[in-house]
Formats: structure tokens, sequence, C-alpha cells
């Protein structure tokens, strides 16, 4: 039940030496164990989702394709009433379902005033406890909120994430999100970013009033950004896809550039301007600055896993790109580039079409 404890004052060598148990996770790859944090709008289905998923873990049902083992969760559904509460477990524990690790609760104490001592009695009850949720936050927080709200919001969730760091369980928080809209989806936390700092796992809901889809992105810092599509039915939410931070940024590369990709890797070598590498791929519709931009900003992922080496120089007369393999032993490689401008450029390749190059963007994404 208790996490390993280590000294406060270790040397590396020791540290490297000492068997740490690896990452405990309630819902694996998404909800490890310490201070979590779910936001979402008003009126978005954050209970109905919520609840769903304790009725998940304490029953030890897949969650979104993971397997989850059965633990004891404490519900403190502090927005609703019993009537409510059943009322949503009708319609979602099935005729032979008996949820009986899942413990429901519409009352308690606030932070400082006494709700740590109820969830240390509650682990100490329940030894197998996986998951504490507090919907919401904001009715745990105490009146007293003087000082820097990022001060007031660190101090009153780490008293909360301590807990969980000592017994080695999930404490959940919801919350809700500004109505104002940002760039970055956390940005739109309620409160100050002390929250989100403070908490070691960090879900954000996107979801328009009326619809029947839904996403959360996630992130930590025992888990890579992500997000879940999701759609609700029969008041659960089913999941469409999961994407990782990195699918998400291939699958925004412009189609036209895995067409130039590909192009440079079946030339082999290339060294010419930005005109005339689209002239050579057999692309109209892209201007030439623009081109420059893109190649730049997703130069890492078209070329990188290839093996290309990508150069671009501006000279007095022109700004040139270059392009060979990492294995390509010839002088070629320590020539200049500033030196390229009098080449002629009419020798490199260029008669294929782009229609006779393959999309592997289409086979990644299935576009």
């Amino acid at each position: 039940m208790y996490t390993t404890k280590l000294p406060k004052v270790i040397s590396a060598e020791d540290l490297l030496s000492t068997p740490i148990p690896p990452t405990k996770w309630i819902i694996p790859g998404l909800l490890p164990a310490g201070l979590a944090l779910f936001a979402g709008p008003s009126k978005a289905g954050k209970s109905w989702l919520t609840l769903w998923l304790c009725l998940q873990v304490a029953q030890g049902k897949p969650v979104w394709g993971r397997e989850i083992e059965p633990r004891t969760v404490l519900y403190l559904s502090l927005e609703d009433t019993l009537n409510r509460l059943q009322d949503r477990l009708f319609r979602l524990v099935g005729s032979e379902d008996t949820p009986e690790k899942l413990i429901l609760q519409t009352e308690c104490q606030s932070i400082g005033q006494g709700l740590e001592e109820q969830i240390v009695d509650f682990v100490h009850n329940y030894p197998d406890t996986g998951l504490v949720v507090i919907d919401t936050l904001q009715k745990v927080r105490s009146c007293d909120q003087s000082g820097s709200m990022y001060a007031s919001d660190y101090k009153d969730v780490s008293a909360l994430k301590s807990l969980a760091a000592k017994y080695g369980i999930c404490i959940l928080l919801i919350h809700h999100l500004r109505k104002q809209a940002a760039s970055d989806p956390f940005d739109q936390i309620s409160g100050s970013n002390g929250l989100m700092g403070a908490a070691d796992t960090t879900w954000v809901m996107q979801r328009k009033r009326t619809s029947k889809n839904a996403d959360i992105i996630l992130t930590g810092r025992d888990l890579d950004r992500r997000t879940l599509y999701l759609h609700e039915e029969n008041c659960i939410w089913l999941l469409d896809e999961e994407e990782t931070a990195e699918e998400q940024r291939l699958k925004a590369v412009p189609e036209y550039l895995w067409r130039v990709a590909e192009y440079v890797e079946q030339a082999g070598k290339w060294q010419g301007t930005a005109t005339e590498l689209l002239s050579a791929v057999g692309i109209s519709e892209v201007k030439p600055n623009q081109f420059t931009r893109k190649m730049a900003e997703y130069a890492n992922e078209l070329f990188t896993p290839r093996g290309i080496k990508y150069k671009y120089t501006r000279t007095e007369q022109k700004r040139l790109f270059e392009f060979c393999h990492d294995d390509d032993d010839g002088a070629d490689d320590d020539i200049d580039i500033t030196q390229l401008s009098g080449w002629d450029i009419s020798k490199t390749p260029s008669s294929s079409s782009s229609s006779s190059f393959g999309k592997p963007w289409s086979r990644k994404y299935g576009a």
C-alpha cells in the first residue's frame, strides 16, 4: 500500500543502485498515481465521464482499450444529491454488475479543515484504495485565499498531492475551464498556473455544448502529451481515436512536403532553389517563400527518419537547398554551399512528375 521510502538526501551513485518500484497506473498510460486535474467546460459531461471511470476502476473493467486492476474508489460528488447519483448509476451499471468497491459521498470537509484526515481514514479502512475523486475542487477550497492566487492554488493542491504520494493513490480533482479561448488548451484552466504546476497529470476536456463528440488532451510528468477523441453513446464516452503529440505533428505536415521528401529520397542528392525544387516535383500551388518556411518547420520530421541531411543557405545571388544522404561519403559533403551559385542546376534531377511518387502521409493516416 505504501510507496518505497527514500532518504531525503541520497547520492547519485546510491540512487542508481536503489531499486524503485515502477510508476503505479490507475488507468495504464493515462492516469498514474499522484495528483491529477481534470478540467472541462461547465455542463460538458465531466461528471458522467468521471462516474463511469470510477465504475470501471472499481469493477476492473477496461477503459478505452486498457485493462484495469480493480481497486476501491472514493467518489466525492459534492455538487450532486444521492437521488441524482442513483439515477446515473441505474443508467451506467449493467443488470449483473455489483460495484461494491465504489464508495460515494456527497459531503466532506475542506482542504486544511479535515479533508486530508478523512482521506487518510478512508485509505486505512480500505487498504486497496486506488482512486479518490473530488468533484469539484472549488467545493473543498478554503475561504481564506489571501496572498497571490498562484501561491494559494499551489498550496491547496500540494496538500492533496502529498497524500497521494504518501499512500500511492491517485487523487483526481474535477475543475472548470475559463470561458475565454486560448491557443493552448491548458491555459483555459480556471485559476492560476499553480494548479497545473502542482498536478502530476492534467486532463482538459473540450466539447461544444450540443455536440456528441469531445476531445480530452492529456499531459503529465509520467506520460507524453496525447489527445483522446471521444463520442457519447448512452451516457458513456467511447474512444474513437488516440493520438500522441508526435502523431499530431506528423499529421500537420502539409501533403506537398511529403512529396518533396520522397522526391529527394529517390534523387539521392539535390541542390537548388525553392522555385526549382517545386518545379522538379511538379508543385505549382505553393509559393516559394511559404514552402521555405514550412520546410524549416518540418525538416526533422521529413528528412531525419530518411537519413537525409538538409541544409539551407542564403547567398548574395540565391537562397539554396542542399540534400544528401547521411551515408554519402562523396567529396560533395565537404563543399561550401555558398559556392553553389555557379552550378548548372539543370543537371540535377528535375523531370519526375509528382504523380510517380507515393504519398507516405496517406499510408500513415489513411487519407
